[in-house]
């Protein structure tokens, strides 16, 4: 999702880019690789990266507090925010319960739960490339090239597991903000509340939500 930067004044447009095979592939490679592309997949990836996700935290981005949240993210409050809403809009009834596209988004949960596990075991404990492409197939059913590149990734990302740790932060922040709220509590005071502080480390947006920090899990 390329949107528009926070100190933006003149441009106007925001592009939303699918990532497509290489074309140096052969054809079964990258039919292969548009595997992964089916409308519930799709759905789900555009809820990530549009809406609600990315294109509406880069909506609200331009009146954040500060120029300092405007420029720097923590990535578990910002991707974590991308994926929960991943299964909070089905949760809330996106597509009738359609199990199609259930089935997608859980199939993208697990590509971010082998992520979490991947990072850790590729920097700490000797996974090697091929084993974690190998996971990435066997424990979230991805098509090779999608495996491959994610396990390449795993080099120098480690810590992307932010995803899911995010996501887990953010759900149970939503359970302990409805307990503080009572009656009061409706989703969409949280998601506002939320998304307005700013891509704080989630520990803040906690105490800034709750007034402490509590069990962020």
């Amino acid at each position: 999702m390329d949107t528009l930067g926070p100190f933006a004044k003149v441009a106007t447009e925001a592009y939303f880019m699918m990532t497509l095979p290489d074309p140096t592939w052969s054809k079964e490679e990258q039919d292969d690789f548009m595997s992964q592309w089916y409308r519930p997949s799709i759905s789900n990836v555009s809820v990530h990266e549009v809406w609600p996700g990315h294109y509406v935290q880069f909506l609200f981005a331009k009146d954040y507090p500060s120029d300092v949240r405007k420029v720097f993210a923590t990535s578990s409050n910002f991707e974590g925010w991308a994926h929960y809403c991943e299964q909070m809009v089905l949760d809330e009834g996106l597509h009738a319960d359609d199990p199609r596209y259930r089935l997608a988004e859980v199939q993208d949960a697990l590509l971010r739960d082998v992520r979490f596990i991947v990072g850790i075991k590729m920097h700490t404990q000797g996974m090697t490339v091929e084993q974690a492409q190998n996971m990435f197939v066997e424990q979230a059913y991805q098509p090779e090239p999608v495996a491959e590149s994610e396990a390449k990734r795993g080099t120098s990302d480690a810590t992307y597991g932010y995803y899911t740790m995010g996501k887990l932060m953010i759900m149970k922040l939503r359970e302990d903000y409805k307990a503080k709220m009572g009656q009061k509590y409706s989703l969409k005071d949280f998601h506002d509340n939320f998304i307005k502080l700013g891509p704080l480390p989630l520990p803040l947006i906690r105490k800034a939500m709750l007034g402490e920090i509590g069990d962020p899990f």
